[in-house]
């Protein structure tokens, strides 16, 4: 029977494993998006190199979701767990018998996957989470240049971080004192697929109206949305939006994988220091 054998090399997997506690799962339709592979396999065999440092699994692919053609099996190698190593307590194993879900990416032309910082895993008796189903089923007709993307930690990763061209520092450097009870805010910023800022929105507005934008019922993202105003802004907040409209022009945001340009979000904070007589901004 055909099959396919690849290593997993340390450098990728490997590291990932280290940190594995701290990371975070790729929004399920970016992983889907970004992924060679996406199937559900049965682990058909397990064997250990002779100095038991790594172990590869032979996988029996049951079901593709993702279009295109799959070999009928893959193997994969992964680093094995040893006694008192520094990674051991994010160690995440593999076994024979168990039933998987996979989305299988390439780094350097080489195939792999990981149940930790990952949406593939061991699938239990009670099957795949109907959400996560829901992605799978409908995740061919996913087209990413049709969202809005911000800054989420599941989404972030998948994407270069845009910074402003338009020179943000010679805007604050020079504008005058402000005084105020609350001289500091936090604000939403919409770029375009041009790079060009289309509009800034107090953040506490912005937060006010998430719940009645218009997501993806399928993935989850972000489609359009409108903004109300959930009180009156004071007078920092006006001139603060007034300075941000100057920073017109920003870096465009592109998929790491296919490099195509999509629609944004950003978040900066700014603040008018008092002690120091100067403004200061943090893109977030």
């Amino acid at each position: 029977m055909k099959y396919l054998k690849i290593i997993i090399f340390f450098f990728f997997f490997g590291c990932i494993k280290i940190f594995a506690c701290d990371c975070y799962s790729p929004k399920p339709i970016l992983e889907f998006y970004s992924s060679k592979y996406v199937f559900e396999g049965l682990v058909v065999n397990k064997k250990f190199t002779k100095d038991s440092a790594t172990y590869t699994i032979k996988v029996k692919v049951l079901k593709s979701y993702k279009r295109g053609s799959i070999p009928k099996e893959l193997s994969f190698t992964f680093y094995y767990k040893k006694e008192n190593s520094v990674w051991s307590s994010c160690y995440s194993e593999v076994y024979k018998n168990q039933k998987l879900l996979v989305f299988a990416s390439e780094y350097k032309g080489n195939l792999g996957f990981d149940t930790m910082c990952s949406n593939s895993q061991v699938i239990r008796e009670d099957g795949i989470n109907p959400v996560l189903q829901k992605v799978l089923d409908h995740g061919n007709e996913f087209k990413l240049e049709d969202y809005i993307y911000g800054n989420e930690s599941d989404v972030k990763y998948e994407f270069n971080i845009p910074k402003p061209i338009t020179n943000i520092d010679s805007i604050f450097k020079y504008e005058k004192a402000w005084k105020s009870d609350k001289s500091f805010g936090l604000f939403a910023l919409f770029i375009n697929k041009k790079g060009e800022l289309e509009s800034v929105f107090n953040f506490l507005d912005w937060n006010y109206s998430y719940g009645e934008f218009k997501f993806d019922p399928f993935f989850g993202l972000l489609k359009d949305f409108h903004v109300k105003s959930k009180r009156p802004l004071t007078d920092f907040e006006i001139h603060t939006i007034e300075l941000l409209k100057k920073v017109k022009v920003w870096e465009l945001k592109r998929n790491n994988k296919s490099q195509i340009i999509v629609d944004y979000m950003t978040f900066i904070y700014v603040e008018f220091d008092e002690k120091k007589m100067e403004w200061f901004y943090e893109l977030r």
